[in-house]
């Protein structure tokens, strides 16, 4: 009896000792994704879809958790200092990886030191829309008003990289053009509409809708080919101006220090959600283009990011604190 006792203790502590060396199933609880804006957005839209997508195949609550203020930093915040164990991620756009830094003078968080890429996740192109009382409509003879007539035309942007673009505009073709900037896009679609603003760089929707009514009118958009929408709106590539060849961008990110497992099943996992031609055509109807990267490619697009805008952000003056 005692022999049997002794060799009945030692297998349960050899079967307590591997469980305690093993690392615990991912993921065992829910999983959030943290976005800096509000609910019903473009990006609200993109990280519920892809949520949705991501918790069908790892069989685990995802949600999406909206933090929005502060020009991005309250969400980039509150990822940047989780618990490195792949339940928090950060759907992040461009500017929070790329412009804050160079914009402001301190941030609570590093894009490089505190976060790890996991995938480029969507890219949407820009579009030049021209308001019913706008001087021209098209963009060479928007330039060529500007230029004739410094300081009277006067465009809208509802985000940082956008007001960017503007300067981008204003600095290549050297035209003086007034700046209004918007706390949101509902905003600026309403003055667009009522003529307070001359044109605006934004998003394709829903300012494609409006074009298609002809209450406004598109003057470029910046993808490599004619939006499906906009099939009459030349790209600026098209137009021989290459100054706007680029468009934003979102990519999904985890705390640094997370997991190279947990970051590599994530990777796979968004490579997966977007295999789905149903989730595709939803994204690009929507004017918003899926597309899954290494880490590293997402890396690479952010220090080109950076590489692209502090010219932009030193020629024009542009700082935010």
């Amino acid at each position: 009896m005692k022999r049997i006792l002794f060799y009945t203790l030692l297998a349960v502590a050899m079967i307590a000792g591997s469980a305690r060396g093993q690392t615990p199933a991912y993921p065992a609880k829910p999983i959030r994704i943290v976005i800096s804006f509000p609910p019903g957005g473009s990006t609200d839209f993109l990280a519920r879809l892809l949520a949705e997508r991501m918790q069908a195949g790892m069989q685990q609550s995802v949600v999406v958790d909206n933090r929005p203020g502060g020009n991005s930093v309250i969400a980039a915040e509150v990822v940047a200092k989780a618990p490195p164990d792949g339940y928090t991620l950060f759907m992040a756009v461009d500017a929070t990886m790329s412009l804050n830094p160079l914009l402001y003078s301190k941030l609570p968080y590093s894009p490089e030191r505190d976060f790890a890429p996991i995938s480029h996740i969507a890219s949407q192109p820009l579009f030049l829309v021209a308001g019913p009382r706008a001087p021209a409509r098209t963009f060479p003879e928007i330039l060529a008003y500007a230029r004739a007539n410094p300081g009277k035309l006067n465009y809208g942007t509802s985000a940082l990289l956008l007001m960017l673009a503007g300067e981008k505009i204003k600095l290549d073709s050297s035209v003086q053009m007034v700046h209004v900037p918007f706390k949101g896009s509902p905003g600026m679609l309403q003055a667009l509409l009522a003529g307070d603003i001359d044109f605006c760089i934004t998003a394709v929707m829903p300012y494609a809708t409006y074009v298609k009514e002809g209450k406004l009118f598109g003057l470029a958009t910046s993808g490599a080919q004619r939006e499906r929408m906009l099939p009459a709106t030349p790209t600026v590539r098209e137009l021989g101006y290459l100054g706007l060849d680029f468009g934003l961008w979102n990519g999904l990110f985890a705390p640094a220090g997370t997991p190279a497992p947990i970051l590599e099943r994530l990777n796979a996992e968004v490579r997966k959600a977007w295999s789905d031609p149903a989730a595709n055509e939803r994204l690009i109807a929507s004017g918003t283009y899926p597309s899954a990267s290494t880490p590293e490619q997402l890396r690479a697009l952010m220090r080109t990011d950076v590489e692209r805008w502090s010219a932009v952000i030193k020629a024009s003056g542009v700082k935010l604190d």
